[in-house]
């Protein structure tokens, strides 16, 4: 990518993860300025395989030995009001596409090049780092912003609550519970899906609490209350 004129970094849960020290999985996700045929230019002759059924949404897959990746070009999305699915835009500055992530502890970039001798480059505009050793959840918009874009975000609160040992920002609590009934708009499907991801970590007691204090439980499972 370097070679070729563009910016290439990892971002996401692996950062998350690195700057946790916790194990990391074999999936790589990477976020750069190139778009997607260019990401596919640059893949030709280093992947093993190489898919593109993503390239509208600007996501290239690849694989190299035993490790996938998944590269994604910098995205700016705007959402409509009954719609969790955005229309996408893609953008040049990387700080443009870690805004639109969930949360700041998510929203975190590392620039790896290959010259020799040259540190890696943490990008944490929105402060994931602090926030980690802080033991907060927020999110890099407003709340509202970001839940009103994507209710499927509040469910997700709830696993980094009980799998990070987060607490919720009081103006994240405030927003869930305001914003509770868009929930509506997210399909069974990917509810079921989080709920499976919660239940799943170490100890979920905390995830759960927040489904029920919230009132988020009540919209798909109410005898947990």
């Amino acid at each position: 990518f370097e070679e070729a004129g563009h910016r290439v970094y990892l971002v996401g849960g692996i950062v998350r993860d690195l700057v946790l020290g916790r194990p990391l999985s074999g999936d790589i996700d990477l976020t750069t300025d190139a778009r997607p045929e260019e990401t596919v230019a640059v893949a030709k002759g280093w992947a093993d395989a190489i898919w593109d059924q993503g390239a509208r949404f600007g996501t290239i897959g690849l694989k190299k030995g035993d490790t996938t990746f998944e590269v994604t070009t910098h995205r700016a999305e705007a959402y409509s009001a009954d719609s969790r699915k955005p229309e996408v835009s893609f953008a040049s500055d990387v700080e443009a596409d870690l805004r639109r992530r969930d949360f700041t502890v998510n929203a975190m970039a590392l620039r790896v090049t290959g010259a020799a001798g040259e540190e890696p480059e943490l990008i944490d505009p929105f402060g994931g780092v602090a926030d980690l050793a802080a033991g907060v959840l927020r999110t890099p918009l407003s709340p509202e912003e970001s839940f009103t874009d994507d209710p499927l975000r509040m469910l997700r609160a709830a696993r980094f609550i009980a799998g990070y040992g987060l607490q919720p920002d009081p103006e994240l609590l405030a927003a869930v519970r305001r914003y509770v009934g868009r929930l509506e708009i997210v399909s069974a499907e990917r509810i079921r899906d989080e709920l499976c991801k919660l239940m799943v970590v170490e100890d979920p007691t905390a995830g759960l609490w927040f489904l029920v204090d919230t009132g988020l439980s009540d919209h798909f499972l109410p005898e947990l209350n």
